[in-house]
């Protein structure tokens, strides 16, 4: 689990306008909101990653607040139960994080044969853990089809190699590149980062 700490919250937030913010990063174990400041606890520290990446500086009702790593322990008190804010599920392709938009790249693999349970949520989990994934869609352009995205060329390689003919969902799933991917990436004004990720 990770934990993130987000700073300069308008005096007026609630819960519900957190949950909105991060909607589409995961699932959320708890979230305790103190005066101007709060906590959220994530599931997978990869989640947490990726919403400090894209929301840190993002406005949330007026306020551009701050979204870090905590460094704090957990606070007692002020939480809430388990609840998943994913979005996953179902045939719902095409759902995505209201704040920071995903990036797209020129680095794009084809997944076919995938389960119609298989959300773009699931997608970009099996595929992240052999590199950056930007983007992931699953049967928005057509039922059993999905699109993920990378950041490198080398990360799109690898999850070829170890990802096709692989098994997703109750499905054997074949990965292979999108050639006719050509167009100029729309991501050169976000910051890049360097890989903190493992590779199993």
């Amino acid at each position: 689990m990770s934990r993130i700490f987000l700073g300069r919250l308008p005096r007026d937030v609630r819960e519900s306008d957190v949950e909105k913010f991060l909607r589409g990063y995961g699932k959320i174990r708890d979230i305790s909101l103190k005066r101007g400041y709060g906590f959220v606890e994530f599931d997978d520290h990869r989640d947490a990653e990726d919403a400090v990446h894209d929301l840190n500086g993002r406005d949330l009702i007026g306020e551009r607040v701050v979204v870090e790593f905590s460094k704090g322990r957990r606070s007692e008190g002020g939480g809430r139960d388990r609840r998943d804010f994913s979005g996953r599920g179902g045939r719902d392709g095409g759902r995505r994080p209201i704040y920071g938009p995903p990036v797209r790249t020129n680095y794009s693999v084809i997944v076919e044969n995938l389960s119609s349970r298989t959300s773009w949520q699931d997608l970009k989990d099996y595929f992240r853990k052999y590199g950056k994934v930007t983007y992931a869609d699953a049967h928005k352009k057509r039922i059993g089809e999905g699109v993920v995205e990378f950041e490198s060329k080398d990360d799109l390689n690898t999850a070829i190699e170890k990802l096709d003919d692989t098994e997703l969902g109750g499905r054997r799933i074949r990965v292979y590149e999108d050639k006719d991917r050509d167009s100029p990436p729309r991501s050169s004004r976000r910051r890049s980062r360097s890989h903190s990720r493992s590779r199993s």
